[in-house]
């Protein structure tokens, strides 16, 4: 790539709309071009969160959906940034929610930050809540190992599962490393096995840095305590009707009821 050339994705990066303008219009330039890691000036805009960048880019035949050298696409990089306005362009404008043969995924890079209202949006255009990236797993595997309660809320409200494993690792085990009682309570109200084992035969409880902490406490009481009537009604109710958040909501139940299923 030329040092010309490079000008482009340096006034991307760096929000210079007006140079960027000039730089297009004198028609010597290739919004497609990547730099050695393939990273074109859309890739630039959308890490930076620069929407107006970006808009203007794609006005000029950027592709939402070119990757760079890790595979990332522009929508990746604009929900690792947490600009929800440049994420629904970028949906707008035709970008792949589910791009195939990708060692990641925009939802797991939302979830990668903690940004629960990009998480929101691509999860509502078909994102998949439980594709496996075999490094950190699932996306609710990301959120319960960083603990990030409200991620793991929006992924579980739009149905994603609780006892997926990524090497007999389940969510719960994540959480309960972090010891992070929140996100432990929320799994298990929504369906977590306190009693699942990992390759070591170990339950969530076990892998509890501190066996007398009220993290470990909590978990015991739940192996050793019956479930009440009402959870299993819930569990039963969102087993038949379906799970998800979108589900529920499309089917126009009692609030009361959407409620109490989606634990709101």
């Amino acid at each position: 790539m030329t040092e010309t050339q490079y000008n482009v994705h340096k006034a991307a990066r760096e929000g210079r709309l007006n140079d960027l303008i000039d730089l297009l219009k004198s028609g010597q330039y290739d919004v497609n071009q990547g730099n050695f890691e393939n990273v074109r000036p859309l890739h630039e805009a959308c890490l930076a969160g620069q929407y107006l960048c970006a808009k203007l880019l794609i006005d000029h035949g950027a592709d939402p959906n070119l990757r760079n050298i890790d595979g990332a696409t522009p929508l990746c990089d604009a929900c690792s940034c947490g600009n929800t306005e440049l994420v629904q362009l970028l949906l707008q404008s035709g970008a792949e929610v589910n791009p195939e043969l990708l060692p990641t995924s925009p939802v797991h890079e939302a979830v990668f930050r903690d940004n629960w209202e990009c998480l929101k949006l691509v999860l509502k255009h078909g994102g998949l809540t439980d594709k496996i990236d075999w490094h950190y797993g699932t996306p609710l595997h990301i959120a319960a190992s960083r603990n990030f309660p409200k991620s793991a809320k929006v992924l579980l409200q739009a149905g994603a599962d609780p006892n997926i494993s990524k090497h007999h690792v389940t969510p719960l085990h994540e959480a309960a490393r972090g010891q992070n009682i929140t996100l432990v309570t929320l799994l298990l109200d929504y369906g977590a096995d306190v009693y699942a084992c990992n390759s070591r035969g170990q339950t969530a409880r076990q892998l509890v840095p501190y066996p007398t902490s009220p993290c470990a406490e909590y978990l015991q009481q739940w192996e050793s305590t019956p479930k009440t009537l009402k959870y299993h009604c819930r569990k039963t109710v969102q087993k038949c009707m379906g799970c998800s958040e979108k589900v529920l909501r499309n089917l126009k139940l009692p609030k009361s009821l959407t409620s109490f299923l989606l634990f709101d």
